[in-house]
């Protein structure tokens, strides 16, 4: 179930029965301890998770991206992380009601200053609504990218329906001075493939 990205990093992912698309969860690692990003729920994966380390938070890159992030931090009794809506500029209003209804009220807002485990950083996506998280040499993004047959990839690029080269190219200019920022040397998604080393070659 767990593919080895790195050797403190490792994902798992389903096919999103309604898009069509492989989704995927990261697993990091430190010192026996584990974070999960963007989680999916599966059968087993409660005490699967717990042999590689023990849990100790989860954190969601983007809205969208709930999966089984308040299942199992309830399950775990862990902290969950979500989206600070103000710096992300969700609608505030209508992210209460998403919260309340997927009862994740115990989620603490988090923001580019949120001191967040294993020291991860988070950096504001703009017009994306999504954090991207800096963690070791990696990048973590929700949407806005991704690997094509071991390219970089921006949102969108021909796997959404809605494929706008426009907004491809306002998701490259909002995530490429992170990337540069950062100096990441990989970026992990939650789709398609991830890209382990080489990151800074492939900005365009």
């Amino acid at each position: 179930m767990f593919e080895p990205i790195a050797g403190n990093i490792f994902r798992w992912g389903t096919m999103d029965g309604e898009s069509g698309i492989m989704m995927y969860a990261h697993l990091l690692l430190k010192d026996g301890k584990a974070v999960l990003v963007d989680p999916i729920a599966m059968p087993n994966i409660v005490p699967m998770i717990k042999i590689l380390g023990e849990p100790i938070g989860i954190i969601m890159t983007n809205y969208p991206h709930l999966r089984g992030s308040p299942l199992l931090s309830r399950q775990y009794n862990i902290p969950l992380f979500i989206p600070d809506v103000k710096e992300v500029d969700e609608d505030e209003a209508l992210t209460a009601i998403f919260i309340d209804l997927y009862n994740m009220k115990h989620g603490k807002p988090y923001g580019e200053n949120t001191k967040l485990p294993f020291g991860i950083k988070a950096y504001n996506i703009p017009g994306r609504h999504e954090f991207a998280l800096k963690f070791d040499d990696y990048l973590i993004v929700g949407d806005s990218a991704y690997g094509i047959q071991g390219k970089l990839k921006f949102y969108p690029s021909g796997i959404w329906p809605d494929e706008d080269g426009s907004k491809s190219k306002a998701t490259a200019d909002s995530l490429i001075p992170i990337i540069e920022k950062t100096g990441a040397k990989g970026l992990l998604s939650g789709h398609n493939e991830d890209i382990p080393s080489g990151l800074q070659e492939m900005i365009p």
